[in-house]
């Protein structure tokens, strides 16, 4: 075998090496890098979220085995499920408390914010030395919300 034909298989073998690590895809239905992470609302309609005294800060979870979310809308608990397909994600709310809070529109505007969300990303932001990761959610191209990753 001429050394160019050798040359020339070696760099196919190579390439097809390199083509299939770069096309890892997540699994169909979940993000494993939405999991196991508390995720805490920062920005809502392009405004930083400041919270009146006795609200508590909303966040949620994304718990993978069963494609659920759960966390605090404010005053009430929430949960459901969720659905995800490479950027695509779909929030299906399934129930939450029915407790009477002080500022209760600030609830109502990011439950009614996640039942819209149809996209999200995730980014990577170096704030004082340290890597801290944001899930952008979007009703199309829209963003609506922004959280923090509290969890290391």
């Amino acid at each position: 075998m001429s050394l160019i034909i050798k040359f020339f298989l070696v760099s196919i073998v190579f390439l097809g090496m390199v083509s299939c690590k770069n096309n890892a895809k997540k699994p169909f239905g979940k993000d494993p890098a939405l999991e196991q992470r508390k995720w805490e609302l920062v920005e809502m309609g392009g405004t930083k979220v400041s919270l009146p005294e006795g609200v508590q800060k909303i966040s949620f979870e994304f718990e993978g085995q069963s494609n659920t979310f759960g966390g605090n809308a404010g005053c009430n608990q929430c949960n459901g499920m969720y659905t995800t397909h490479e950027d695509m994600i779909k929030l299906h709310m399934m129930a939450v408390t029915k407790m009477a809070c002080p500022a209760m529109e600030i609830e109502n505007l990011f439950l009614k914010k996640m039942e819209e969300t149809t996209r999200y990303e995730l980014k990577k932001v170096k704030e004082n030395k340290i890597w801290v990761e944001y899930l952008h959610l979007f009703k199309d191209l829209e963003q609506v919300m922004v959280f923090k990753s509290t969890t290391p």
